[in-house]
């Protein structure tokens, strides 16, 4: 039985191949793209789930309250785990971790490696978590100072063929040698801790002059604990407000903030995290829900074409589901039979969407800057992928084309009388209708991503990012230096010198204001004289540094949202105060981004560089303004002269138009994978309305044919035509636009700066499927119209 099963499938696809080829294509490239989808998600819900301790792990995070302004970080100073886990015995282990940010040179003999996320950790890094260190004793590895734990890929590289165990190697301007005394295995990538190598955090407690005692002094480390199994968070937090007033709160009260210190669930990090500063994207279930919703849509809309196209052409098939009726054969045998030809159907699709989704893959990861490998996951999640897209979706793509078809009655279908009846609702009509829906609104979505996306690209950060290098010098000697060596070169044009740069790391603190009570908190940045010209930022009162040094230094600047901040009108000759120092206002500038367009401006003071207080650290960024040259030149020229004045220290640079777009490769990635799934989202829904208009245009060709011995003109039939397919278009415009509006609404709430939701993107969406329904409508009903109705009459 099975065998004439088998034979009857193969021959309904030899006799309609394009009918069986639309299905074929559109279930194996919706099947990959879910595919690709699922190993994403996959991999998203897995993130950091692997540790032993993982649901007893969280990590230390603050919410910072000015003043009714919410800020949230994932760092805090390195002096709150150990206090912590002092204070509190619900707290079992804690480690920290930092310098992610910074990349390092990693030297072997006269040969270095740059590496990026070089961590700063302590020997409760393996307590904590469970990431496998191959080589050495985790209680000793990080425990000295000036020892470093390589990754398998890092120690493969710097020691070919060697044992690294024991070996020195160098790391930036250090000339003390660090001993390797660990091999780690290469960071998973689903987790948010991502490094190359570890160095041991005594070093940087016994090299740095930062203070790392102090609350609210260098909040800059990862801090995570695990708790004992059972506590009382409630318990907790009410203990943790208590020790954070008295290590931190009492010292803000006159200036109107409040710290609180939160335990943020590990497991909820990649998916949920509101907080800024984490070393990978955080907060992406967002994605994951807009990706996995489109996903399904794909798939079912897939299925959808399926099920209308089996029903279309189920009047070819109603003589032969008649005849095995009249010949004996039962319900059970016929419906047997349809579900194995869905199945089957469905599992050679799944066989070439494996093939689709692993040609995919590189272009996938490419745009969602993912590591997604179609192999290497447990044997459950590859028999559960098989279960449903073969099994489930098969049998669920089956049941209405079964149901359908076994109410044929032998009488009727034998007389010619199986077609449905003018007018009539079916069932594959409501399945159209879904089609339609989704297309609108995935269509009006993706245009106002791309708008918003656009938005962010073109919007002015307030100074001019276009040929500006930000060079990293380690002290202000070595900048001085640089900047009078690269004075000499055709291309360069001005520089300036900063603490900070435009997407570089921010200072901020309490700051007291003269006749406001509270004072405020606020972003400090310090500057040369330069610094205005050299960024082109606008000069709106007063006046800018005129000098380094002198007087200078008892002055500063403030910018528009400090001055509205505070209330005011003119804020030249008025005076703030931090730490027991007054800085009189000089002059107010206008807004600028020191960080993306997905945070608000926030107050700024700038003071001048030489009045840095001695606990900020020493380095400089060199602001490089360049003319008549291309990036790559000036970047080659840069990099040997550096090579010869400081030939061991890392070159740190960054050109800021580059980093600025890098801080929306997030929104970039998003909206390219949402238009390629809308894409194909459209195209297979089309291939659907072209198989069904081919159906309904061979269904009505009598009709047509008495139309046009009665006068009917083409147009009119075209017309007619149409109208059965823009009915369903209109229909869906109804429930698909402004369920589109209301997602795109909340969407774009979600960035600090966005578009007002374009409503000309919804009449665009609608126009556009309309033009694509009578397009297709117009070439599947020409050849039908074009018909001599005699011919066609003649077999009545």
């Amino acid at each position: 039985m099975i065998h004439h099963f088998l034979k009857s499938f193969l021959r309904q696809f030899r006799r309609q191949p394009m009918f069986s080829s639309i299905n074929l294509f559109g279930l194996a490239t919706s099947m990959a793209a879910c595919l690709m989808i699922t190993l994403y998600v996959f991999q998203e819900v897995s993130f950091d789930r692997f540790h032993e301790h993982a649901r007893q792990t969280y990590r230390l995070a603050l919410n910072i309250d000015i003043q009714g302004d919410i800020r949230e970080e994932a760092v805090t100073s390195h002096a709150t785990g150990p206090d912590l886990l002092q204070a509190f015995p619900e707290v079992l282990h804690m480690t920290r971790v930092s310098g992610w940010s910074v990349p390092v040179n990693v030297w072997k003999d006269m040969d270095y490696v740059t590496v990026h996320h070089g961590l700063y950790a302590e020997p409760g890094f393996f307590d904590v978590f469970s990431f496998r260190l191959l080589r050495g004793d985790p209680e000793t590895a990080l425990a000295e100072p000036y020892a470093v734990v390589l990754t398998e890929h890092l120690a493969e590289s710097l020691f070919p063929n060697e044992d690294p165990m024991g070996k020195v190697i160098r790391i930036d301007d250090q000339h003390t040698p660090y001993i390797i005394t660990g091999i780690i295995e290469n960071s998973p990538p689903n987790t948010h801790l991502q490094y190359n190598l570890l160095r041991s955090a005594a070093t940087l407690y016994e090299t740095s002059t930062a203070n790392f005692y102090e609350w609210d002094a260098n909040i800059s480390a990862y801090t995570y604990v695990v708790l004992a199994e059972g506590t009382d968070m409630e318990l907790l937090a009410r203990k943790t407000e208590t020790l954070t007033y008295e290590k931190l709160n009492y010292k803000f009260e006159g200036v109107g903030v409040h710290i609180g210190l939160v335990y943020y669930p590990l497991t909820d990090i990649r998916l949920h995290s509101p907080y800024a500063h984490d070393m990978v994207e955080t907060g992406t279930v967002s994605k994951v829900w807009v990706f996995s919703v489109v996903a399904l849509f794909v798939l079912f809309i897939a299925g959808f074409n399926y099920v209308n196209l089996t029903i279309a052409r189920s009047g070819r098939r109603a003589r032969e589901v008649g005849m095995r009726k009249v010949l004996g054969a039962g319900k059970v045998q016929l419906r047997t039979q349809f579900y194995l030809e869905s199945i089957l159907i469905t599992a050679i699709s799944f066989l070439l969407a494996l093939v689709l989704a692993e040609a995919g893959l590189h272009l996938f990861n490419s745009i969602m800057d993912a590591n997604i490998k179609l192999m290497g996951h447990p044997w459950w999640f590859y028999t559960a992928t098989v279960l449903v897209f073969v099994g489930f979706f098969g049998f669920l793509a089956g049941i209405y084309p079964t149901w359908y078809m076994m109410l044929f009655q032998p009488v009727k279908i034998l007389k010619g009388e199986f077609w449905t009846k003018p007018g009539r609702f079916q069932p594959r009509n409501l399945l159209l209708l879904i089609q339609f829906i989704v297309s609108l609104a995935l269509i009006t979505c993706t245009l106002v991503i791309f708008l918003q996306s656009r938005f962010l690209s073109n919007t002015s950060p307030g100074y001019n990012e276009k040929q500006l290098l930000v060079v990293r010098a380690e002290t202000l000697d070595d900048a001085a230096l640089l900047s009078n060596a690269l004075a000499g070169y055709g291309w360069f044009e001005r520089h300036a010198l900063a603490t900070s740069f435009p997407g570089g790391g921010l200072y901020v603190e309490g700051v007291e204001v003269e006749d406001v009570t509270p004072g405020l908190m606020a972003q400090r940045i310090w500057v040369d004289h330069n610094f205005l010209e050299t960024m082109d930022i606008r000069l709106l009162e007063g006046r800018f540094f005129e000098a380094d040094g002198g007087l200078e230094t008892e002055y500063a600047l403030v910018n528009q949202t400090f001055a509205r901040k505070v209330n005011w009108a003119d804020p030249v000759g008025k005076v703030v105060t931090r730490g027991g120092r007054s800085y009189r206002i000089i002059g107010l500038v206008e807004d600028f981004h020191m960080q993306s367009l997905h945070n608000e401006i926030e107050p700024m003071l700038i003071g001048h560089l030489h009045s840095r207080p001695d606990y900020m650290p020493g380095a400089a960024w060199v602001h490089i303004r360049y003319t008549g040259a291309g990036s790559a030149e000036v970047l080659s020229d840069i990099s040997s002269r550096w090579a010869v004045m400081f030939p061991d220290k890392t070159f740190t640079y960054y050109f800021l138009q580059e980093l600025i777009r890098g801080q929306y490769a997030n929104e970039y990635s998003f909206g390219r994978l949402f238009l390629s799934l809308t894409a194909l989202t459209i195209l297979i829904a089309m291939l659907g309305v072209l198989g069904l208009t081919s159906f309904t245009a061979q269904q009505r060709q009598k009709e047509i044919s008495i139309r046009k011995v009665l006068g009917a003109s083409p147009v009119s039939l075209f017309m007619l035509m149409s109208f059965e397919m823009l009915k369903w278009v209109l229909l869906a415009a109804v429930v698909a636009l402004p369920l589109a509006w209301y997602v795109m609404e909340r969407w774009l709430a979600g960035f600090a700066y966005a578009i007002h939701f374009p409503y000309w993107t919804m009449a665009a969406s609608l126009g556009a499927m309309v033009l694509m329904a009578i397009a297709i409508v117009t070439t599947q009903s020409g050849y039908t119209i074009r018909k001599n109705p005699a011919r066609v009459l003649s077999f009545e």
